[in-house]
């Protein structure tokens, strides 16, 4: 089955603007937190897809990505039921938050 079932996706608001955090618990996974709950909740990942950027942005920085990518995912809070979507990739600039990110 394709993920969200063919439809299209995008982060809300509710993960938009630093709102959504994560962070490593007592190993190196890495868990997002429900910006709703904002007391720690994990948020579950129900569905995944990766996708090849075709479009790679050279840096001039001293070491850049071998193969571009984009993880997208579909989060889910237990407790508060909010659903979301978030992205990751490789493809941006390794800049500060809130400088053009």
């Amino acid at each position: 089955m394709p993920f969200n079932n063919g439809k299209p996706y995008h982060g809300s608001q509710a993960v938009e603007g630093g709102r959504l955090k994560g962070r490593t618990g007592r190993t190196d996974y890495f868990f997002f937190l429900c910006p709703i709950c904002n007391d720690g909740q994990i948020m579950r990942i129900l569905e995944y897809e990766f996708r090849p950027v075709t479009r790679f942005v050279e840096r001039s920085e001293k070491k850049t990505p071998k193969e571009p990518f984009n993880l997208a995912f579909h989060l889910y809070c237990p407790i508060c039921q909010l659903e979301d979507f978030v992205k990751i990739d490789n493809d941006h600039r390794a800049d500060k938050i809130g400088e053009g990110l």
